[in-house]
């Protein structure tokens, strides 16, 4: 009973040795693996529950960047209650976003399906072509969502501003975009490669963790890009202003 009460602490993030958790990185990201598994195993769960019927797929995932992004940043303290919330906000403006970026995911997807018919019949120019813009147009859909669902789930934007702000970052933040194009391919991998056992992962822990990935790497630039200018110029122009009334009086 010791050993399993002892199991259940750390499962469930309650240890006994409270410990300075690293700022950021990969070991950011391994630190609140190793001590919220049981959170991020339940947030998992109720993110595929939540994503009956399919139309609520866009928002279930921005109510998840929004737990796994609030995790990263500051330690656990999104509460379930907070995902539901979050979840409802904007409802149809993150399916216009799920719609948009799922078209251009199926067109990119299509075009390297259509590259293997010039294949089969030896047109190697025709499918070089072909599938390199299949392969485009399926990576930058790919981005185009990562970066506008996590500015969903941390930004209150209209549709527009989610839009532009997304493609103005995955330009001018391009490392940050080749980071989560490697880490999507290595995960997109693993699970068909290792198909059909490898659909215990998404079921258990994958989504939330490729959320907590994608948070760690678009959230620092969130903050620096524009939360924090945002702030500072808050701050000075509240500064300002008092500096005027002072010298009005």
């Amino acid at each position: 009973m010791k050993y399993l009460n002892r199991f259940m602490k750390w499962y469930l993030g309650e240890n006994d040795v409270e410990k300075e958790p690293p700022k950021d990185g990969f070991f950011r990201i391994l630190y609140l693996v190793v001590n919220f598994p049981g959170k991020l195993f339940m947030i998992n769960i109720v993110f595929i529950i939540s994503c009956i019927p399919l139309i609520t797929i866009p928002a279930a995932w921005t109510a998840l960047c929004a737990f796994t992004g609030k995790m990263f940043l500051k330690g656990y303290d999104f509460t379930l209650e907070d995902y539901l919330a979050e979840f409802k906000d904007g409802f149809i403006k993150k399916l216009v976003l799920g719609i948009m970026e799922s078209a251009v995911i199926f067109y990119g997807y299509y075009l390297m399906s259509l590259a293997g018919n010039f294949k089969a019949v030896s047109d190697n120019t025709s499918y070089v072509i072909i599938m390199g813009a299949g392969c485009a147009i399926f990576g930058i859909g790919i981005l185009f969502a990562a970066w506008t669902f996590v500015l969903a789930a941390h930004l209150r934007l209209g549709l527009s501003g989610i839009i532009r702000n997304a493609a103005i970052l995955l330009i001018l933040e391009w490392k940050s975009s080749l980071k989560l194009i490697i880490y999507t391919a290595i995960y997109l991998f693993i699970i068909l490669a290792l198909m059909p056992y490898s659909i215990l992962v998404p079921m258990i822990i994958g989504n939330s963790l490729y959320g907590l990935i994608s948070c760690s790497i678009i959230c620092p630039v969130i903050k620096r890009r524009i939360t924090d200018p945002y702030e500072e110029a808050v701050k000075t122009s509240t500064s300002t202003y008092w500096r005027r009334i002072d010298r009005d009086v």
